[in-house]
């Protein structure tokens, strides 16, 4: 094809494509999705060109930065149980009306730090649907993983709107399989050499409900949730040189009911006072609970750890809204958070119990944080968003010591996006960002598949850093592509540090800050439809990003990257829609991943290769569809090596090394939906 052609091809595509009068904001109807056969609004959302969703991690504290990047009605979704795409799962694709792309702030949408938001916008007084999703996985070792979710929504009259969900599933993991491992001396000379047969995976369950109504004249939503899951973990390590033998690893994870416990209630309410001021509240409490246990057995020697979790948190987030003009917006918020882990870990060897640094530990956190920023439209061309959140917490942790500290944060920002043209989009942005503490730093841990037994850390501080990030986008019909870089001037690292315990012992691996760093990130995606190149009804996605960062290793004194950072990640997807036959097929490839951990006496390597994945749709009627996906076909491989050193590396020389094969093989996965 010749450039004026391919050219050409673009231009004419341009025409179907709704772009907003606002070039910052992209409007795509539901009739733009159709041709895809989405069942859920996470279907439609991962089909909008040049966006890449990111779902959120309902581990970190605070609801702003868990939230993700997708937005509901306009709004937040008060839910840290469920990570967003599990939300947006639930709503189903008749019930969506358009998704609107903001690119770089509006007026109006809380944008929470993200340069680019989809609202997944409604249809009012949608009927009530009920939906049963049947779902079954086969793999390789003969495992099979079941699954049945039931789910009904719709509007129940009176401005009143109503979704319930129940789900019980069996899942496997996927990095557990049969294989080898080898170890070698300093030289590379075998020592040991073993079959490894492990498989793990268990039982996942939740039950959910949300009410929206009308209510002292705005909008109330009420969310309640349980969910509930069982582990199981069985590795056998037969060694068969120089000599049999054969150790048994078995862990569980059990509590109340049998497994890990979790409930939570929420509530979101906003109202309209008179249109120029908004306002937007949203509380939630959570609990949860968990019990854990781990035996390592071998001949001679039983090593035994078990760890008991009791957690819980408070939220409270208020933001108020004041649209003085089209083109300038202010918006302020209040945000207390309390969040609580009470632990207790007991390892012992041949029955004796062992002593561990921070092995019993109670941590609270009580934080607050005032905000606010302005949003201006200096021209239809340039949008800029300035403000400045101030944090400060305080930090209890009851362990071997007890300590309490304060810690204050100023997170000034300045976001700025400028659309030169309606296909092009330039962002750029300076902020400050504080880290998210996870309490489980604070307290032992350990994996014994391994021999390693790490201990907490009361002493951590939240890790916090100033980005500068530039992002270039370009849009012509369903085509698109974006280019972003980011600086990172990290504070206060977190990473693994040596913790002496208290009766002048061997040390133990813990995380701790290792001091300032810096971080360089490239990520680039690009949706390009295959129309022009003779493919009808097809597009191809790609998402890559590369990762370089530089600490100083408190161990050996010299420059690494962080531990357990990815240095770069790629995936592509193809999908084609085959309308004749009211059916669609694809192929998704993942290169893959490899990490580094550097701790004070080994360092540990984790690799996987490509997953392929081939999937087929099939849609007789707009209720009913089946899907049939194909994963694993490359043959995945997980490996694992542990560089083990005599003591302190730097000043010990290497031991040996532990390299580990695990292959789990092809899985097969039939999924039906019918809606009534």
């Amino acid at each position: 094809m010749s450039r004026r052609s391919f050219a050409l091809a673009l231009a004419l595509a341009l025409a179907g494509t709704a772009w907003a009068e606002n070039p910052a904001q992209l409007d795509f109807p539901a009739s733009f999705f159709a041709s895809f056969h989405p069942n859920s609004a996470l279907d439609m959302v991962k089909r909008v060109p040049g966006f890449t969703f990111e779902p959120g991690d309902a581990t970190l504290r605070g609801m702003a930065e868990a939230s993700g990047n997708v937005v509901v009605d306009g709004k937040r979704i008060a839910d840290k149980n469920f990570t967003l795409d599990q939300v947006l799962d639930r709503i189903p694709a008749d019930q969506v009306d358009h998704i609107v792309l903001i690119r770089g702030g509006a007026p109006g949408i809380d944008m929470l730090g993200q340069p680019m938001v989809a609202n997944v916008v409604r249809k009012a007084g949608a009927k009530m649907t009920t939906a049963v999703t049947l779902s079954n996985s086969s793999y390789a070792d003969g495992r099979i993983a079941p699954g049945l979710t039931i789910e009904r929504s719709g509007s129940v009259g009176g401005g009143k709107t109503l979704s319930v969900s129940a789900s019980l599933s069996r899942y496997v993991e996927l990095n557990k399989g049969d294989g080898h491992r080898l170890r070698t001396d300093a030289d590379g000379n075998p020592i040991e050499q073993a079959w490894v047969d492990a498989a793990s995976g268990g039982l996942t369950g939740y039950a959910q409900g949300t009410l929206e109504m009308p209510a002292w004249n705005g909008q109330l939503r009420l969310n309640s949730t349980v969910t509930w899951t069982d582990y199981r973990d069985r590795q056998r390590d037969a060694q068969y040189a120089p000599h049999f033998v054969l150790t048994r690893l078995d862990e569980n994870l059990g509590g109340l009911a049998g497994g890990q416990f979790g409930a939570e209630m929420g509530a979101h309410f906003s109202r309209d006072f008179g249109g120029a001021v908004t306002s937007e509240t949203t509380a939630l409490i959570r609990i949860g609970r968990k019990s854990y246990a781990s035996l390592l057995s071998a001949p001679g020697a039983v090593t035994a750890f078990d760890e008991h979790d009791r957690t819980s948190e408070a939220l409270l987030r208020s933001q108020l809204r004041y649209r003085a003009s089209s083109t300038l917006s202010a918006a302020f918020s209040v945000e207390g958070a309390y969040n609580m882990l009470d632990t207790t870990s007991l390892l012992a060897f041949d029955g004796f119990p062992i002593a561990l640094p921070d092995g019993q530990a109670r941590v609270s956190e009580a934080r607050g944080d005032v905000g606010g920023h302005l949003t201006w439209q200096a021209s239809p061309k340039l949008q800029i968003e300035s403000g400045a959140h101030f944090e400060a917490s305080q930090i209890r942790a009851d362990t071997d010591e007890r300590r309490q500290r304060t810690y204050t944060y100023p997170k000034p920002f300045v976001r700025l996006a400028w659309s030169p043209t309606q296909a092009q989009q330039i962002r750029l942005r300076i902020e400050r960002e504080v880290g998210q503490l996870d309490f489980t730093n604070f307290i032992a841990a350990a994996t014994l598949d391994k021999g390693s037994v790490s201990s907490g850390n009361a002493t951590i501080r939240p890790n916090n850093d100033w980005v500068a990030e530039a992002a270039y986008e370009w849009r012509m019909g369903g085509a698109a592509a974006s280019l972003t870089y980011r600086h990172s001037w990290l504070r206060d690292a977190i990473d693994r540090v040596p913790v002496q315990p208290a009766d002048g012992g061997a040390p133990f691996d813990a995380p701790g800050n290792i001091g300032n760093g810096r971080e360089d990130d490239l990520i680039g995606d690009l949706t390009l439809p295959l129309q022009s190149f003779g493919i009808p009804h097809a597009d191809l996605k790609l998402d890559g990003t590369w990762r370089r960062s530089r600490v100083t290793d408190p161990t050996t004194g010299r420059e690494r990257p962080i531990s357990l950072q990815k240095p770069y990640e790629f995936t592509a997807d193809f999908h084609q829609d085959l309308p004749r036959w009211k059916a669609a097929w694809g192929a998704t490839l993942d290169a893959g991943w490899l990490t580094h951990t550097y701790l004070f006496d080994e360092v540990d390597f984790n690799r996987t290769s490509a997953l392929l994945t081939l999937f087929a749709d099939y849609n007789p009627r707009s209720n009913l569809s089946f899907h049939v996906e194909a994963s694993d076909l490359l043959g995945r491989r997980y490996r694992r090596v542990i560089a083990f050193f005599g003591g302190v590396r730097g000043q010990s020389p290497l031991d040996y090394r532990d390299d580990r094969w695990l292959r789990l093989g092809p899985a097969l996965m039939l999924k039906m939906r019918r809606a009534f």
